[in-house]
């Protein structure tokens, strides 16, 4: 579909004519195909190139807005799979000669501010949807088969004619991402090239005029197809990787959180996916307990609980341990259903819980107590309930409710910092912590993590 003949400066580019039932009558004339189209040339075509009479650097923002450097070199990496160094000189060296302002021009700087080190999104098959083109100048023309009742069609023009205008509806960034990929790869291939995936509209807006239509098809795509929440595909990384093994701890974070909504632990069945109405309202999503997961999996590592399984037993164990600890296991289970009351399900206290699990581990280790063992359930909740006394969060030897927790700042602006930070302060020493103040909560929860963190480092 990507055969690409050039006579001189005409291209014929075979493509695909999609049936459309639901373009309205008025647009009917509007042609649009389907092509896989070389990036180089792409950015050749547009924004063009300087020995091109129609070069126009200042057409990438025409629907969408100027370019995010760092997220065009983000897009290499992960197409790369790996880091790209001294990023700011790279781009300079693969995009000067297309988008470097010129001397004195207002409103731009060159070259781009970008960290030195731009890191990546691991994926075992590194690609991305295709984009989405617009063209004047262009026309489609038909194939002749014998025989056949496809809609295969070659896409024809004049490269160099002035009458040529590219444009990019969406995907600007992916393009360009695209692009700097090819020039970084091709330092160690020097045929590496690539065709991009593209829906082709011609002449949706005419030539000169404002591109209204092209304006709507972003907004459309952008802002009314709104992105699926993050729990909603969240367990399905699992299933999508079948049985090859995590590539890091996002992915194992990803494993971890799976199981302890579907298979160990107290919350099977109560995580939330909001997509599908999954779980218990209010009680902390998927997404959030993976992210949580993914901070504490180093020293789950470091403290000899390797396998997946044994991870998860006993982050179900610490997470079991909390809910008795803060007295409302019970009440959900007589109840059948989450009291509104009842914060100590809710995500910003558990993914704030979570963060203690080193300090779990710790407190298991001073009382020489294996983490998979027994005994450990008994002596956390001892452990998590004399902290949680100390941070003055029981009233009758339950956890505050909803009202209270909100009057101690715990909800709104800095509430899940101030929490977390409450919990830190409260799990080591005898006293109560009641009457510090934000900033005495603060030091006190450094110094508690650091001799956690020290104690485990030394004590392997």
């Amino acid at each position: 579909m990507a055969t690409n003949v050039q006579s001189n400066s005409v291209q014929t580019i075979s493509v695909l004519v999609p049936l459309n039932p639901f373009v309205p009558a008025s647009l009917s004339q509007v042609k649009h195909c389907l092509a896989a189209l070389n990036v180089e040339k792409l950015m050749e075509w547009w924004p063009g190139m300087p020995h091109q009479p129609h070069r126009r650097p200042d057409k990438v923002r025409a629907i969408q807005r100027s370019l995010d450097w760092k997220r065009v070199a983000q897009i290499a990496a992960y197409l790369l799979q790996e880091e790209i160094l001294d990023a700011p000189d790279k781009l300079n060296e693969c995009f000067r000669n297309i988008y470097e302002p010129k001397r004195l021009e207002p409103g731009r700087s060159w070259p781009p501010k970008v960290p030195r080190v731009i890191k990546y999104e691991r994926s075992e098959y590194p690609t991305f949807s295709n984009v989405l083109l617009h063209v004047n100048g262009a026309s489609i023309s038909p194939m002749k088969t014998d025989g056949a009742t496809g809609r295969t069609a070659n896409l024809v023009f004049n490269e160099k004619s002035s009458s040529l205008n590219f444009s990019v509806i969406d995907g600007q960034h992916r393009i360009n991402g695209a692009y700097f990929a090819v020039h970084l790869l091709r330092k160690k291939t020097t045929d590496a090239r690539w065709e991009i995936p593209a829906e082709i509209f011609l002449d949706l807006d005419a030539s000169g005029e404002p591109p209204k239509r092209q304006a709507q098809i972003f907004i459309d795509v952008n802002f009314y197809q709104k992105k699926v929440d993050r729990s909603l595909v969240a367990d399905l990384f699992p299933t999508a990787r079948g049985r090859r093994t995590p590539l890091d701890n996002k992915e194992r974070a990803q494993d971890l959180g799976r199981k302890l909504m579907l298979e160990v632990g107290p919350l099977v069945g109560m995580i939330q996916i909001p997509g599908i109405r999954f779980g218990v309202k209010d009680v902390v999503t998927l997404a959030t307990l993976n992210a949580a997961i993914e901070d504490v999996l180093d020293c789950l590592e470091t403290s000899d609980v390797n396998s997946l399984d044994d991870q998860a037993q006993f982050l179900a164990t610490c997470l079991d341990a909390w809910l008795i600890a803060s007295g409302r296991k019970e009440e959900l289970i007589d109840q059948g259903k989450l009291d509104a009351d009842n914060v100590a399900y809710q995500g910003r206290v558990l993914v704030s819980f979570l963060s203690l699990v080193p300090a779990c581990i710790w407190a298991l280790r001073r009382n020489g107590i294996q983490p998979l063992s027994d005994a450990a359930t008994p002596l956390l909740v001892k452990f998590l309930k004399g902290a949680i006394s100390r941070a003055g969060l029981l009233e009758d030897g339950v956890f505050l409710p909803k009202s209270a927790f909100r009057e101690k700042g715990f909800l709104g602006s800095g509430g899940i910092g101030r929490f977390r930070n409450t919990l830190w302060a409260a799990v080591a020493g005898r006293g109560s912590i009641e009457d510090l103040d934000d900033g005495e909560l603060a030091a006190r929860a450094d110094k508690n993590r650091s001799t956690v963190r020290h104690d485990l480092a030394t004590n392997q």
